[in-house]
């Protein structure tokens, strides 16, 4: 049985073959990883709804079998998160691969039938969606997906410090460029939302404040230029 070097050397098997262009193979190896990774390692969560499914996407560019392949794979998850609920972990891949394929209006009307469906089930999920929410400009609908603004500033303000101050040394100036980046994709999307429901005060209180909350000096300088800039 494969364990997680093997699902690794698995996935760097199948980007090799596609680059080289021997495009079965490289099918065949990615939808291996997709289907059996997390068998192995969850930590292979992150890898194979980013990395592994943009391989998926470029080889599907090239193929039409791929693109065969990734349809399928995500018409039988939205039928069994149609017919039992599914989980969080189905849901995330449905919204992975439509994001992939640059199909976010299929995660927002997926969800809203998942959720006529399954209201409480779909409770617990929901925020997995919300950038597709936000794309789709139901504010009201993304709202009752996050926590309350100053909540959530809080948590996300807590999780960058904690990750800035915790990143090693030799990694610290990339990671905390990566760190940055999805604070400030996350504070946007909170902030959008407070804006569509037309609370502007809010919206200018929380920008301040998300700011404010970032402790070192550097990262909040970062910060404040891009939201800034961005709002």
């Amino acid at each position: 049985m494969p364990d997680r070097q093997d699902a690794h050397d698995v996935l760097r098997r199948g980007r090799i073959a596609q680059l080289e262009g021997r495009h079965e193979e490289a099918l065949r190896d990615l939808v291996w990883f997709h289907h059996n990774a997390l068998k192995h390692d969850r930590a292979l969560y992150g890898v194979r709804l980013s990395f592994a499914l943009g391989y998926w996407k470029e080889l599907a560019d090239a193929y039409p079998p791929a693109r065969r392949a990734l349809d399928a794979t995500k018409k039988e998850a939205c039928r069994v998160l149609l017919e039992s609920g599914g989980s969080r972990d189905l849901f995330h891949e449905v919204v992975a691969i439509n994001r992939e394929l640059g199909e976010r209006g299929q995660t927002y009307r997926f969800f809203v039938s998942l959720r006529k469906k399954y209201p409480d089930l779909a409770k617990s999920y929901g925020y997995l969606a919300i950038d597709d929410m936000v794309h789709a400009r139901d504010f009201k609908l993304a709202s009752q997906h996050l926590p309350h603004p100053e909540e959530y500033l809080l948590w996300l303000s807590d999780r960058l410090n904690h990750d800035l101050a915790s990143s090693p040394p030799k990694v610290a100036k990339m990671r905390s460029e990566a760190y940055i980046s999805n604070y400030c994709h996350d504070v946007e999307k909170a902030l959008e939302i407070l804006r569509g429901l037309g609370n502007s005060p809010a919206a200018i209180a929380a920008l301040e404040w998300a700011i404010a909350l970032v402790e070192p000096k550097a990262a909040r300088l970062a910060v404040g230029k891009r939201l800034l800039v961005t709002s």
